[in-house]
């Protein structure tokens, strides 16, 4: 099980700051799939939590999940079912009764859904940060064989607001501004934050900054569709 990890130095003076102002850290994490879907708050840090040498670690340790909720701006999903699953699994929606299982019959690098059942659901994935699995993307699925390919990224944003919001919250607009770090080929990263100056990566070009207001979709989401087209039809 791969495991990495973002390092975000701030200077004592900075930490004081953010502590004094209330602000958190909060993170996203990146997907490729199709259709309407978004990112949720994967993690949230408080404020008595940052330091000088804030580390944040995730490993490739997933679940999947349906729910009722509607993916939506600031609505947190709550999930009717969670199933652990790893990548290469499919998830299948049960017909009438909505559960969820996992087979090995999914696509490598991926994690499936294949939707049985006769009403629309919302599904996702959650992925093992800090030593919590939490929700990190939403995304709707219709009923009656329809599917969703999920394929996760090593990519990240962070993000510091005082903001109070919620581990899995839909959010579509960056609250703050934030930097978008890059770990392909790689399962670390050290990043710097100054309260005037932002996110600077010593001229590294992993990291991309961003502003408030944000389209957090465009940024995090990577858009395929021939894959939950192929495992629809494999279905019927």
């Amino acid at each position: 099980m791969a495991t990495f990890n973002t390092t975000v130095s701030i200077s004592p003076e900075d930490v004081k700051i953010l502590k004094a102002e209330g602000y958190s850290l909060y993170g996203f994490k990146s997907v490729a799939a199709s259709g309407d879907g978004s990112p949720t708050v994967w993690f949230h840090l408080p404020a008595e939590k940052l330091l000088t040498s804030t580390k944040i670690t995730w490993q490739e340790q997933f679940q999947a999940y349906n729910s009722t909720s509607t993916v939506a701006p600031q609505v947190v999903i709550e999930a009717s079912n969670t199933i652990d699953t790893d990548l290469g699994e499919k998830i299948t929606i049960e017909k009438g009764s909505g559960n969820i299982e996992a087979t090995s019959d999914g696509y490598p690098g991926t994690v499936s859904f294949l939707n049985e059942d006769t009403q629309r659901f919302t599904v996702g994935i959650n992925q093992l940060v800090n030593g919590k699995s939490n929700i990190l993307c939403a995304f709707p699925i219709l009923g009656a064989g329809s599917a969703r390919v999920i394929t996760p990224i090593t990519k990240i944003a962070l993000i510091f607001s005082t903001e109070k919001i919620e581990t899995a919250t839909v959010i579509t607009k960056a609250m703050s501004a934030g930097a978008f770090i890059d770990l392909t080929g790689t399962d670390s990263r050290v990043v710097n934050y100054n309260i005037d100056e932002g996110w600077s990566a010593k001229g590294g070009n992993w990291l991309k900054n961003f502003n408030a207001y944000t389209d957090l979709k465009k940024l995090l989401i990577e858009n395929t569709s021939a894959r939950e087209k192929a495992l629809s039809e494999r279905s019927k």
